[in-house]
């Protein structure tokens, strides 16, 4: 607006006075109207255009705020589980009191079992002690028997004593 008016208030100045110094030549009256209205035709195409420019920052502002919009909400996820993680880690940590009092009566059961020579005892608590530590954690466990995963350099040195 504040451009048209300094356009217009110019011109209109010039045609003033054009029309004051030459009353009797109507040419020069209809070619300051010609340019008149090219100047106004000027003005749209230039009010147009940054109209134009106008709209496509408030698009790329748009697109930036979405993007923004999409990074907090993955920071968001990954805050949340985060936090699942650390809850879960918490929760497993803090045992059940009656699964700790079960490990430290199996352990001892296989303490006394070996101090007495048996071993066929300390053998059983020991599989209840595993037992009891697959069924804590919730997980699909395969259970390897100790005599598979034993080494030939543990039979060579029983035999070569």
């Amino acid at each position: 607006m504040k451009n048209l008016t300094n356009i217009s208030i110019p011109v209109i100045l010039t045609i003033s006075l054009v029309l004051l110094l030459n009353t009797g030549s109507s040419t020069i009256y209809g070619q300051i109207i010609g340019q008149t209205n090219q100047t106004n035709q000027t003005s749209g195409q230039n009010t147009t255009e940054q109209a134009q420019q106008q709209l496509d920052q408030a698009d790329q502002q748009i697109q930036q705020a979405q993007q923004q919009k999409d990074q907090a909400q993955q920071q968001l996820l990954q805050a949340n589980q985060t936090q699942q993680e650390q809850q879960t880690n918490q929760s497993s940590k803090q045992q059940d009191p009656e699964m700790n009092e079960k490990l430290l009566n199996y352990t001892n059961a296989a303490i006394l079992a070996l101090n007495d020579d048996n071993t066929r005892a300390a053998q059983d608590s020991l599989v209840q002690i595993q037992n009891a530590l697959i069924n804590a954690s919730g997980k699909q466990v395969v259970v390897v028997p100790a005599p598979a995963i034993s080494s030939p350099s543990d039979d060579d040195d029983g035999d070569s004593g």
